[in-house]
């Protein structure tokens, strides 16, 4: 947890990553959406800097937000502040959330899961977000594609460099990411469509959904998928069209949501 810490500390800006991944964004905040009615408590583990969840407060939601790196904390109460917006800070480990049983309608676990290598470290933090969810609550967890790397290595030229194709192949072999003292990412794990349903179910989630974030558009670059607003809207619609096909292991990032019942 350290290293993970020490990243996102002083390595990279997690505050500024969605505005270079719009689509991602744009997506996840759809997603979220379908599942945030009014009057809903929602909590948002492994939130960063609270992008989520300054957004649902900002529509009178009742939000709190819950991560393991200080700074991350700091800078979304800043944020808070200076928009005089109402939100619950807290730093913490998504394995231990020191809240009370059934606490929330929704819960978000938009960060955490990808990050804890070992399936018994990634069970415990479902486990806990199932033990915070209501009775008859959801539960949206993101999760990063097992083929993620393999996409942003070709894309982003990223093959170019021995150091990611080690990365590379020992993620599609065992899902760790291990960043062999390069800055693509930390200590991370991508998952299989399979693994996703497995984890999600052995924590007690029924009515189990899997959506693609990206879907298709992965493939492609920002430039592209924002060249003007039809080719984006064409975007859209098509990916919400296919986002819950079975190839949708393409994606970078696949939500899972799962009822509490």
């Amino acid at each position: 947890m350290n290293e993970i810490i020490d990243f996102y500390e002083n390595k990279y800006s997690e505050d500024e990553r969605l505005k270079r991944h719009r689509l991602e964004h744009i997506r996840t905040q759809e997603i979220i959406s379908r599942y945030t009615k009014h009057g809903a408590k929602i909590i948002d583990i492994g939130g960063a800097t609270g992008v989520y969840s300054l957004w649902l407060a900002e529509q009178g939601f009742d939000v709190t937000l819950y991560d393991l790196v200080p700074k991350h904390i700091e800078i979304a109460k800043a944020k808070a502040k200076e928009k005089n917006i109402a939100l619950t800070c807290l730093c913490g480990d998504a394995r231990n959330i020191p809240l009370d049983n059934e606490s929330f309608d929704v819960v978000l676990n938009m960060g955490a899961l990808y990050h804890l290598q070992e399936r018994e470290d990634r069970l415990s933090a479902l486990n806990e977000t199932y033990r915070i969810t209501k009775t008859n609550g959801v539960a949206i967890c993101s999760f990063i594609s097992r083929y993620a790397p393999l996409l942003d290595g070709f894309k982003e030229s990223l093959i170019d460099d021995n150091n990611f194709l080690e990365i590379l192949d020992e993620v599609l072999q065992t899902g760790r990411h291990d960043n062999k003292e390069t800055n693509y990412f930390t200590t991370a794990y991508m998952h299989t469509i399979d693994e996703i349903k497995s984890e999600m179910e052995q924590a007690g989630f029924n009515d189990l959904k899997l959506i693609g974030v990206q879907g298709f558009a992965a493939c492609f670059s920002d430039d592209v998928i924002f060249k003007d607003n039809r080719r984006l809207e064409l975007v859209l619609k098509y990916l919400r069209k296919t986002e819950s096909i079975s190839e949708l292991s393409l994606s970078h990032h696949i939500i899972a949501v799962g009822t509490k019942t």
